[in-house]
Parts: structure tokens; C-alpha cells; sequence
């Protein structure tokens, strides 16, 4: 098994993510009630992480037993992927008309200015607050034993208590909290496992993924639902930490109904405690099962298409028309088919990106002195247009006196994945990842001039 990464654009990201959104938000309700404390956080952590990195797994599995577990598994996995990468290919090249690249990163910024501003106005709302040395709460603090120095504030501007901050972190309370002992122990427990657990710093990250992918609508409906999982879970190591009895749960319920009909409008970069009737019910309701754990682990094995491509090392990857006169195996394996012209006519060709690189999309006349040889540098990312997810390279009218005989070597990321000899025209149709970068070399391998002309295009599969 070999295993490595591959950079993937954003706007193929957030296609396959409304699989996996779709996948949380149906078994959420679940787990949420039968199984593991964590179990539906877990699951919004991966997709997070998922949609954060501009990478993803790519897996190539060599020849398995048939018949085999595993082979069912590797069969079920690539009928998953199968699904997803004709779902994207359909979906990217249609949408990316629309938000092609420089029309997210617009977007991105302004819903970063936005958020900035919504940071200032809170942070002058909290020049109103009055830093507090009740006595139960710098008991709470001492009890949870952080290392982080943790500052209480009273603000009646705001609704309900809240948490922000992640290295030096603060909980703004209200006056009439202060009065009740028991609300106030519940709620400093509540506050303090945010401090703890960082839920904070999952909130941060939560609105870092709403930014760069304001354009899809499923992510923007499922933000509400991972903020609700983040107090869910609280909630439940808040009875746990009290001691999970159903006098404590009925006591901690109490506490959530008295600020439930006090409405919150705090911004979406802080943690408040705003109570709602799903999470007094699930704290009623709450019990591990072992329903709910193959729940999860059906939920969590059902994802792995959405994080990892996997291939067959044995397949090929370059399709080739042309006499192949030594065949050199690179590190990634024999990779080529025949096409033909007709085959070639066929392909939807458009440009390839340059991004500060040699122009790329090629339609030139060339000339190669003996065992000279040209480059051409690109890569498959674009800024103003559809995604092509391939990349074709022709060459035509190839002569040489002394008999035609050149190499071309295709790099991927740095990394040969074709290295051939031919002695007559070639047609090559690449199979490309998106985002990465590529070079096409060819290399004059006789002792005469080579003349010819080459045009390499992009394609979509």
C-alpha cells in the first residue's frame, strides 16, 4: 500500500463535504442521545479538519485476495469514490463558471471584514465590564486546576453568560446569575469546560471554514448544529462532573430552563450559554448504547471516501498513442493506453492555468537541436474559470533525418509519473489532480534536429 497526499482545490472540498453534511446531520440526533459523549463532535472535528487543509489521502492498494474482507471493503470504498468523483467532475466544471476562484476570495475577504468588525463592536461593549472577585468562583477556577489564567467579568449588556478567548480566556456573567448560588455553580462548570476541552478554539475554527466556503448553502444551515453539539457536550461533562444521577441532571435542567426564554443575539465568535429544549431533552434522555456506537461507526466508516482516493497501482493513468520504443517504468508504475485520433477530436480542450509560470497552454512549431530538450511548466489550478480536472499533450509532423527517436517525461509535484521513448507522433492524455503541478519535458534523443509541433491543452473527464 502506498499512501500519500494530494492537494485539492476548495470548490471540489466543499462538493464532496455536502456528502459527509448530509451524513452528520442525519445520524447527529443518534448519537446525541445513545451514544458516546463525544461521538457527533468527533465526526464535526474530521470534517473540519478536512475542509482546513488543502490536502487529502490518496491510497494505492496493489493486487488483493478476492473474496477476501478486504476486498469488499476496498470494493464498497471505491464504489463510494466512484460516486463522489462523478458527482464532482459534474458539478465543478458547471459551477466553476460561477465561483471561480477570484469570485471566493472575494468573497472570503469580505466575510472576513465583516467578522472583524463584529469583533471590534464586542470588544467596545466590553469596556462596560466590571472584572469580579466572588469567592464561588475563584473556588470553581481553583477546582478545575487550569493552567491558564481565567478572568471573571459581570456585563448585564449581554443576554446570557459566555465564554471567549483561548489563551487568556474570560467568562462574562450577569448580575442576576451572581444571586443564585446553585444557577451560578452550574454555569461556572458549564464555562469552564469550554476553558478546558478548547471548544473555543473549535469555535474559531468553525467560522475560519464559514469564510472560505460562504458559498455553500448546506455548511452555512449545519453551522447553528455544530454550535449545538459543542453545548450538548458540554452539557453532558457537566454532569459528569457533578456525578450523573438523575437528581443532578433534573437540578443541572432546572438551571438551562431559567435562562431558556432569555434570547441571545451575542456574536458568533464567542461561546454563550443559550439553552434550548433539544438539549434539556437529551440530558433527560441521554443513555450509552451500543446501538448508538455502531451508529457512529457506521457514520465514521462511511466518510473515509470523502478523505481518501483510492487507486489500483496495477491501473493505468496516461493513455498514449504512438510507437513506444523502450518502455522505462517510472516509481509510479506502467500508467498508459492507446487512443486515437478520432478519440483526441472528441476531447472538450480548454486552457491550461499559468500561474506564474510558462504559458502552458502550448500550440507552437518546434525546433531541438541534438539531445537538446524544452520544458513546459503549469499547473491545473485556475483563477478566472472552470476546473479542468486533465491535460492532453500532442505531438505532430515529428521528423528528424536521422531517424526520429525522443523521450517525454511527464513530473507531478516534483515526482516522474511518465518517462518514454517514441519514434513517431504521440498523442498523450494525462489523468491530472487538481492543484498540483506538472512538467512536460521533451527531450531530442538523436544526434540530429528534431522538428515538430506540440499543443498540450487541458481537458475535462
Amino acid at each position: 500500500m502506498a499512501i500519500s497526499l494530494v492537494r485539492v482545490i476548495t470548490l471540489e472540498k466543499s462538493i464532496k463535504s455536502l456528502y459527509l453534511l448530509v451524513l452528520i446531520l442525519l445520524v447527529r440526533p443518534i448519537l446525541n442521545k445513545k451514544a458516546f459523549r463525544s461521538a457527533s463532535i468527533i465526526l464535526w472535528i474530521v470534517l473540519l479538519i478536512y475542509l482546513t487543509s488543502p490536502y487529502e489521502f490518496k491510497l494505492g492498494i496493489e493486487s488483493v485476495k478476492k473474496n477476501s474482507i478486504l476486498s469488499y471493503l476496498l470494493g464498497l470504498t471505491n464504489l463510494f469514490n466512484s460516486c463522489l468523483c462523478w458527482l464532482v467532475n459534474k458539478l465543478v466544471n458547471k459551477l466553476g463558471y460561477i465561483f471561480f476562484k477570484l469570485n471566493r476570495i472575494i468573497g472570503s475577504i469580505l466575510i472576513f471584514t465583516y467578522l472583524g468588525i463584529k469583533i471590534y463592536k464586542f470588544h467596545k461593549v466590553m469596556k462596560g465590564s466590571t472584572l469580579t472577585h466572588n469567592t464561588l468562583c475563584k473556588e470553581k477556577i481553583s477546582e478545575f486546576g487550569l493552567k491558564r489564567k481565567v478572568e471573571i467579568y459581570i456585563n448585564n449588556n449581554f443576554k446570557t453568560p459566555l465564554t471567549f478567548g483561548v489563551l487568556r480566556p474570560k467568562i462574562i456573567l450577569q448580575d442576576h446569575i451572581l444571586d443564585d448560588e446553585k444557577l451560578l455553580d452550574h454555569v461556572l462548570i458549564h464555562e469552564l469546560i469550554h476553558i478546558k476541552k478548547f471548544h473555543i478554539l473549535l469555535n474559531h475554527l468553525v467560522n475560519i471554514v464559514a469564510c472560505l466556503y460562504w458559498y455553500n448553502p448546506i455548511l452555512w444551515l449545519s453551522l447553528k448544529y455544530i454550535d449545538q453539539d459543542i453545548e450538548i457536550n458540554c452539557d453532558k461533562l457537566v454532569v459528569q462532573q457533578l456525578g450523573d444521577t438523575i437528581k443532578n441532571r433534573k437540578e443541572y435542567c432546572m438551571s438551562m430552563l431559567k435562562l431558556l426564554e432569555i434570547k441571545s443575539n451575542t456574536n458568533n465568535f464567542v461561546l454563550n450559554l443559550n439553552p434550548n429544549k433539544e438539549r434539556m431533552l437529551i440530558m433527560k434522555k441521554w443513555k450509552k448504547t451500543l446501538a448508538g456506537l455502531m451508529v457512529f461507526m457506521f457514520a465514521f466508516t462511511f466518510c473515509l471516501p470523502v478523505f481518501a482516493n483510492v487507486t489500483d497501482l496495477n491501473q493505468d493513468r496516461i493513455d498514449t498513442k504512438g510507437e513506444i520504443v523502450t518502455n522505462i517504468n517510472s516509481e509510479f508504475g506502467d500508467r498508459v493506453q492507446i487512443i486515437s485520433d478520432e478519440e483526441y477530436q472528441k476531447l472538450e480542450l480548454g486552457e491550461v492555468s499559468r500561474t506564474g509560470l510558462r504559458a502552458a497552454n502550448v500550440d507552437e512549431n518546434i525546433r531541438l537541436s541534438r539531445f537538446d530538450k524544452i520544458d513546459y511548466e503549469f499547473n491545473m489550478d485556475t483563477w478566472t474559470g472552470p476546473v479542468h480536472d486533465g491535460f492532453t499533450v500532442r505531438l505532430k509532423d515529428m521528423s528528424c533525418s536521422g531517424g526520429i527517436k525522443y523521450q517525454v517525461i511527464i513530473e507531478e509535484d516534483g515526482k516522474i509519473i511518465y518517462n518514454k521513448f517514441f519514434s513517431s507522433d504521440s498523442i498523450l492524455k494525462v489523468k491530472a489532480n487538481r492543484g498540483s503541478r506538472y512538467v512536460v519535458t521533451i527531450d531530442n534523443e538523436s544526434n540530429k534536429t528534431l522538428s515538430g509541433k506540440v499543443k498540450i491543452n487541458s481537458y475535462v473527464r
